[in-house]
């Protein structure tokens, strides 16, 4: 098998020939990966397996734990422990010395990278970026995440290598035990302090074939307190064959209040931290 870049998505375009994959969400902002056929790990996206954050053992990628655990960009973890998990220096030679696809390091050391895997094929970092990244549509990225592994069976790579094979930034969701998908949430409208609902926009953040969501919403968490509305969102992947990935306008959803917003913030509780919906840009 052969690592190489492409421009465009990643594609098997012959036996044993493998492309690094460049996936493009809604905004310039590069996730890159390199697609399964190498011994790699693609990114987390489902849920119910069962794993402990920050472990240090065999294992080809982190999996998800019965505790409050968020995903960031393949990323899985504990985001309680971040601040104190170990940092990239504490690495050995081999993930510490890993390259990209162009040979050269694959991170930065000098920067605030945290070890929150590490087994014998694969190491994933994260770090909080000094600056948030806001694409638009509710769409805030706070982290950035990279993935390493052990590449083998690689024509153009030794084996034992290790590799950049995910990077980009993110943002820390809070993962469940279902089927729904990720959304961003924005306003529709600047709410009243009189308004007994809640107007929004939901993004799903999965390919829906430039479908919008309707019908497929849910409410995973509405929780009421004297200062805050906190909404957890989610979205049940549309059913029929694979869905194409060009992007799906933002859907209006309403959710019922038990009673008047008042002065209360409306928080978006499904990231960590919880975030304040704010209403709508048109981006």
């Amino acid at each position: 098998m052969t690592i190489g870049r492409s421009g465009a998505l990643g594609n098997l375009s012959g036996a044993g020939h493998v492309q690094t994959k460049m996936s493009k969400p809604r905004t310039d902002v590069i996730h890159r990966r390199v697609p399964s056929g190498i011994a790699v790990a693609l990114f987390i996206t489902g849920c119910g397996a069962t794993s402990v954050a920050f472990r240090s053992d065999s294992g080809d990628a982190p999996q998800v734990a019965d505790v409050a655990t968020v995903n960031c960009g393949g990323s899985v973890y504990d985001p309680t422990d971040l601040a104190d998990a170990p940092p990239a220096s504490s690495l050995p030679d081999g993930p510490a010395g890993a390259v990209d696809d162009a040979g050269a390091p694959a991170f930065d050391a000098s920067q605030d990278w945290k070890v929150v895997h590490h087994a014998d094929d694969r190491v994933d970092l994260v770090r909080v970026l000094d600056d948030p990244i806001d694409i638009g549509g509710g769409d805030v990225r706070t982290h950035e995440s990279l993935t390493l592994e052990r590449i083998t069976g690689a024509t153009n790579v030794p084996d034992g290598t290790w590799f950049l094979t995910s990077a980009g930034p993110c943002t820390q969701r809070l993962l469940t035990h279902d089927d729904l998908g990720e959304a961003d949430l924005t306003l529709a409208d600047a709410p009243s302090p009189g308004d007994a609902s809640v107007d929004l926009l939901v993004s799903e953040r999965a390919c829906a074939s430039g479908q919008g969501a309707e019908g497929r919403i849910q409410v995973v968490e509405l929780n009421e307190t004297a200062e805050q509305v906190q909404l957890r969102i989610g979205v049940r992947p549309p059913g029929g064959d694979a869905q194409s990935c060009q992007g799906s306008p933002p859907t209006p959803f309403t959710v019922e209040l038990s009673e008047p917003l008042g002065d209360r913030e409306i928080v978006d509780a499904s990231v960590v931290p919880p975030r304040p919906v704010t209403v709508n840009s048109g981006q």
